[in-house]
């Protein structure tokens, strides 16, 4: 090789190793204090975009799972709220099951219809105030309800409405009414066998009661009204006996299908004259037949139309509490299904984006060793061409 000064070939190659191994110690260092083996797009262009992708998986899955777990806040206020209204309706149902009873005077039971009007009014008053986050849960505004539990669009849970258990939209009675009016005058007894034929929408009876000459007219309605309840289970006709200023009332009920058809009771007596009875029962109308906004157990009829309709609002209560409960299991599931899915993503990502310590620390070690040597080697390259000195010597 020819001896020049002016290009110093050896110096320039030990510079160009020394620029190498300067910086691949800087891509270790880098590396080990980031933790991260893609700190830029030049490291690794394509894993680069892989992670990001993966990146976004993962933060749009944590917040998918927050959102599962508002949704489960949102279920539990409205069956906290449920509860409740439930406890409150089992207080009703005892309230007139009492009422239904034949030793309560009228004062007692406007005393129980005063306690069953005000617990009424605070089922009311809770199925329209309770909400969670500003949204109103069980006044039957919450419908539709689109819960993000996914990363992606389209990822979500529907809940189509939660139950609007505002007192004239909680629970329902179908049943047919009927009252005849009884004259004290002509409340009598009578030598002649009666004969009653009950007809309702469970089925049909013939009842008959026996002559008494010594029944009084009073005696005898009391058994007509307590054969008529004798045959209930077979016809759904109740009767009731109630005194009013100008003599007497039989007032009675029967039992109707889904669709209210057969909500027609028909009863009529043969051989008692002037205390015959005859007639045929009504479906209520559309408007009285949902909700226990009017109802009341100031009467014996009217506590069996409560029983009715606050059974119903129970059953409307207790499905609304198991649909809750059945979204509060789906959301958990599902919650349990991001965790999987973020923790499966994030390994991914980590195999892609994340330095090897044992790798990086070798690879320190190595250049650091290679700097050293290489900052040698420029040295003594830049003193070779003090070796031409001996020649002009």
């Amino acid at each position: 090789m020819a001896m020049s000064i002016n290009t110093n070939v050896v110096s320039i190659n030990a510079q160009r190793n020394l620029a190498l191994s300067g910086g691949s110690l800087a891509t270790s260092m880098q590396r080990l204090s980031s933790g991260l083996r893609v700190n830029s797009a030049k490291d690794d262009a394509a894993g680069l975009a892989i992670a990001e992708r993966m990146s976004t998986q993962v933060r749009g899955l944590a917040v998918a799972s927050r959102n599962a777990n508002d949704g489960i806040s949102l279920a539990q206020t409205a069956e906290g709220a449920l509860g409740k209204v439930g406890d409150m309706l089992q207080r009703m149902r005892e309230l007139a099951v009492q009422a239904g009873n034949a030793t309560n005077s009228t004062s007692d039971r406007e005393a129980l219809n005063a306690e069953l009007v005000q617990l009424r009014d605070e089922v009311d008053r809770v199925a329209k105030t309770t909400s969670f986050n500003g949204k109103k849960v069980l006044d039957g505004s919450f419908t539709g309800g689109v819960f993000q539990v996914g990363a992606n669009s389209g990822d979500n849970i529907t809940v189509g409405a939660l139950a609007n258990t505002k007192v004239d939209k909680l629970g329902s009675s179908m049943y047919g009414a009927s009252k005849v009016a009884i004259a004290t005058a002509n409340v009598q007894n009578t030598t002649t066998a009666v004969s009653i034929t009950v007809q309702g929408a469970a089925g049909s009876a013939t009842i008959t009661i026996d002559a008494d000459a010594d029944r009084t007219g009073e005696e005898l309605l009391g058994s007509m009204v307590q054969s008529i309840n004798s045959k209930t289970a077979d016809t759904g006709v109740v009767a009731f006996l109630n005194k009013t200023a100008t003599g007497y009332d039989i007032e009675y009920r029967s039992s109707a299908d889904a669709a209210g058809s057969t909500a027609v009771a028909t009863i009529t007596t043969n051989g008692q004259g002037t205390l015959a009875i005859a007639g045929a029962t009504t479906n209520l109308a559309a408007a009285d037949q949902a909700g226990i906004h009017k109802m009341d157990i100031k009467t014996q009829a009217a506590a069996w139309e409560s029983l009715q309709r606050i059974d119903s609002a129970l059953d409307k209560v207790s499905s609304a509490r198991a649909e809750l409960g059945a979204i509060q299991t789906r959301f958990e599931k599902s919650i349990e299904n991001i965790d999987i899915q973020q923790e499966n993503i994030s390994a991914a990502r980590g195999r892609i984006t994340d330095a090897d310590f044992a790798q990086e620390t070798a690879n320190l070690s190595r250049t650091q060793i290679l700097q050293q040597a290489g900052t040698a080697m420029v040295a003594q390259a830049n003193q070779l061409p003090q070796q031409v000195l001996q020649l002009l010597q």
